[in-house]
């Protein structure tokens, strides 16, 4: 069978192949993409670019390519005709519903041959985008719009939510239309049911990148003690929880380290009316970083940026405790990697969270809100190292039975021959 992916990143290997620095998002597509070819299929892989000017085809590695424009929907459903045209796929497989692609391609398909997988479902997201962030930073005020106007910034929380609620009139247009959907937890399930009730749910769970099925595990022996790894990125990802309770969590154990991989958040130094400027019109680095200085933890946490697949997998076996802090997650990719590399974790009840851990017996789970039960939970682990080691040995189980390569793979090809047996009949 012929298989069309529409992803919203250039793969790893085609981003080589031009000589570029790979994506640090969407690893899981890396597995499958290999899963896919080792079974012998035919894979076409289309992603859009604002900078490309007109669609280009590579052939790399055994996978068809194509990097189409980015622009309005017209556009890309153009591109994506001619993408369709040329390759006849039996199955299209769009990959997210959280961006306007999805939708161009969702448009010009024949429902019946389309498979989408849900990913963050900003539908629903948006109801969280200012995670625990107070309202009078979050909102977007008169100085906002003057400094986006003199192009001086003025990023609020507050349009990023806006953001999602215009992508959101795209992605439920995607889900009504197409027929089977890949929710990934009951989470992505039910929230896909209620946007569309008559859309066919095919089970497949994530397959991790490569590094994180090599056997390595977790060892306390071998760990920075007090060391905590997180993300940090979008108030969604609710790192200024996280602060709130690494607080508590010092005044415990006062060398605690935490190291933060994703946006890097810059100091600035600001005074006068640029400080009075950006306490009244403040980003979310902004207030990320009165909190750092609030709280005195700028000697505690290190800031590590966008990471390798190699650099993550090294820095989780080194963390005594994973932690995501998030609002609201369908799955989360990096603490299915923390799992099943045996380190312990503790997850924010939210979406399909509590799908990840069994509480109390492979991790902590706590109410988003209650950031001093994070900070008990983390100073549990640090406290007790026959907990620790329940909390690796049965993570590790417990994200091995989730993310099965060889399992996951089976289901993703069964997806396919689903769809294509239906059309048969």
């Amino acid at each position: 069978m012929k298989i069309l992916w529409l992803v919203n990143i250039v793969m790893p290997e085609l981003a080589e192949h031009l000589g570029r620095s790979a994506s640090v998002f969407g690893g899981w597509l890396t597995g499958a993409l290999n899963a896919v070819r080792e079974s012998g299929h035919e894979l076409v892989v289309c992603t859009t670019e604002s900078k490309t000017e007109k669609s280009r085809r590579f052939e790399v590695n055994g996978v068809t390519y194509y990097i189409c424009r980015q622009g309005s929907v017209q556009v890309m459903q153009s591109d994506f005709s001619a993408v369709l045209d040329r390759e006849k796929p039996d199955v299209v497989h769009i990959y997210g519903t959280e961006f306007e692609q999805s939708w161009a391609m969702a448009s010009v398909l024949e429902p019946e041959r389309t498979l989408v997988s849900v990913q963050g479902l900003v539908t629903f997201c948006a109801k969280h985008t200012y995670g625990g962030v107070p309202d009078k930073i979050a909102d977007d005020n008169i100085l906002h719009k003057i400094l986006r106007k003199l192009k001086k910034g003025g990023q609020s929380i507050e349009l990023q939510r806006e953001r999602f609620e215009r992508r959101a009139e795209y992605e439920i247009k995607t889900l009504k239309r197409v027929q089977y959907v890949n929710g990934g937890t009951f989470w992505g399930d039910g929230c896909t049911k209620l946007l569309n009730p008559n859309a066919i749910l095919l089970p497949c769970e994530l397959i991790l990148r490569d590094s994180f099925y090599d056997g390595s595990m977790w060892d306390e022996k071998d760990c920075e003690k007090c060391s905590i790894f997180a993300l940090y990125s979008s108030p969604l990802k609710g790192f200024d929880m996280l602060l709130h309770a690494l607080k508590w969590v010092i005044d415990r154990h006062p060398k605690t380290k935490l190291y933060v991989a994703g946006n890097k958040c810059s100091f600035r130094n600001y005074t006068g009316i640029r400080k009075w400027v950006m306490d009244h019109a403040p980003d979310y680095d902004w207030y990320v970083q009165s909190l750092i200085e609030k709280y005195n933890l700028k000697e505690h946490i290190i800031f590590l940026g966008y990471l390798s697949e190699k650099q993550v997998h090294e820095r989780m076996l080194k963390s005594h405790v994973f932690v995501s802090a998030s609002a609201i997650e369908n799955h989360s990719t990096m603490l299915g990697e923390a799992m099943i590399s045996g380190v312990p974790s503790i997850a924010s009840v939210c979406g399909g969270m509590q799908e990840m851990i069994d509480h109390g017996v492979d991790g902590f789970l706590y109410p988003f809100n209650e950031t001093y039960t994070l900070a008990y939970d983390i100073c549990r682990i640090f406290e007790e190292p026959e907990l620790a080691k329940q909390f690796s040995v049965r993570g590790h189980e417990h994200a091995a039975r989730t993310f099965d390569r060889e399992k996951n793979c089976r289901d993703l090809l069964k997806m396919y021959e689903t769809i294509i047996n239906n059309l048969k009949e």
